[in-house]
Formats: C-alpha cells, sequence, structure tokens
C-alpha cells in the first residue's frame, strides 16, 4: 500500500523559507517512518494476532521480515516482493489481513487427495507428539511422514487411519477399517499398539478466516500518529542546516 500526505495539514503553515526544505524533509521522515514501521512496528503488531488456531505459537522470522519500503518523492509504499521465497509470503499473509481461505499446503493437498475433505490440526495432540515447531507449525519432517502415512506406509512406529464420510461412500479400506474399529469419522488417527490417537479433524472444505489483523488500517491510523513528529523533526534539521 502507499502512503501519501499533504505537509501542512499534518504539521500547519509554513513560511516560504521552510517550504523549500519540504522535499528533503519529506524524504527523509517518510524513509525514517519506513524503516520503523517494517522494521518495528508491523513485526510487533504481528506478533500479538498471528497464532496458531489454538492461541499458541507465534509468526516466524520469516513472516515477520516480509515487508519492504520504498520512497519516492511525498509517497511511502510499503509491500512484499513478489519474488519472496516465490510468493509464498504474499500468499500466506493474505487471508491474514484480509480474511478468506488458508494458504493449501503440500500437508493439506495429501490430505484431501486421501480422504476427500480438509484436514483441520489437533495442535494439542500434536504438540504432545513433538510435531510442531517452536512457533506452532507442523514439522516439515512430520508432515511427510503423515503424507506417506496416508498412502498407506509405516507411521511413527504404528499407522495411520483416516475415517471420513466421503471416502466410507467411496468404499476407501482405510475408512471402512477405521469405521470398523469405533473410530468416530471425520479424523485422522495415528493407532500404535493400543494407543490411538486424533491428529486431524476432518471437514468438508476449508474454512473461511476472519481478518487476523486489519494491516491497512493499522498502517494508516500509525502513520497519521507518527509521521507529524518524524516530519517536524527533519524540517528542523533541513532549516539548521541551511
Amino acid at each position: 500500500m502507499a502512503i501519501e500526505f499533504k505537509v501542512e495539514k499534518l504539521i500547519g503553515k509554513l513560511d516560504i523559507i521552510q517550504k523549500t526544505q519540504i522535499p528533503f524533509a519529506a524524504k527523509q521522515a517518510l524513509k525514517q517512518y519506513g524503516f520503523l514501521l517494517t522494521k518495528t512496528l508491523l513485526p510487533a503488531e504481528m506478533n500479538k494476532p498471528l497464532t496458531a488456531p489454538s492461541g499458541s505459537g507465534k509468526p516466524v522470522p520469516f513472516t515477520l521480515n516480509a515487508f519492504r519500503y520504498k520512497v519516492d518523492g511525498m509517497t511511502l509504499k510499503i509491500f512484499i516482493p513478489d519474488n519472496s521465497e516465490g510468493g509464498k509470503r504474499k500468499e500466506y499473509l493474505y487471508s491474514a489481513f484480509y480474511g478468506g481461505k488458508p494458504k493449501q499446503t503440500a500437508l493439506t493437498t495429501s490430505i484431501e487427495k486421501a480422504t476427500g475433505m480438509y484436514g483441520v490440526p489437533a495442535y494439542g495432540n500434536l504438540s504432545a507428539l513433538g510435531a510442531l515447531t517452536q512457533y506452532a507449525d507442523i514439522k516439515r519432517s512430520y508432515a511427510s511422514k503423515v503424507a506417506k502415512g496416508l498412502q498407506g506406509s509405516p507411521f511413527d512406529g504404528g499407522r495411520l487411519v483416516a475415517v471420513s464420510d466421503r471416502s466410507l461412500k467411496m468404499g476407501s479400506k482405510v475408512s471402512a477399517a477405521g469405521r470398523r474399529g469405533g473410530l468416530k469419522p471425520n479424523a485422522i488417527y495415528r493407532i500404535k499398539g493400543k494407543s490411538i490417537i486424533r491428529l486431524f479433524t476432518l471437514i468438508n472444505k476449508p474454512p473461511t478466516l476472519p481478518v487476523a489483523m486489519p494491516y491497512e488500517k493499522f498502517v494508516t491510523d500509525t502513520s497519521k500518529k507518527r509521521l507529524p513528529s518524524l516530519l517536524s523533526f527533519q524540517l528542523k534539521r533541513a532549516m539548521a542546516s541551511r
């Protein structure tokens, strides 16, 4: 998004001499604010609401370091580079800032292919199994094991059983075995000896996520609070150096 402003609306009327210094002062103020916003203010704000659905975890550095800024005249542009990790950060953050469907991952795709449904992680159980990172994301190595387990490979010293209404209707042997074993439908379980642990709950379609952080409102409101003092400071410096 772009931030533009009218100087006199922010800091009041200027005399002729002050106006000659505005282009330089504004550029310096926008650079200062862009750095502050992308390196400190946005990461701090994102750390508050962007947790796992269980309320645990926190954004990874990859997410917090997503933003860049560019100053062009009297305009400050805040953006996520299109080529940032193949656009993954922009895709991931879109639903957090604007709501909508969650980002499709290799794991959710594997679950959908195996069950015809969308898998919602049972974060408490996965955490107890050591399957989550310190940021409450499912570890890549564990996600890979789940994908293979859904295809029939041994899993974590046991096996995976997926029970879903859709796959039962399609005659899935795995789902039928799970139903015969007394497992509740619409879930993926790890079975190891007598231990049965639910890893995912299965729902018919991806949930529609609410806005986790009103990104544009935060940037706009913060700009109104921070820019006047930064601009006044840079204008005084410019006047003093004449």
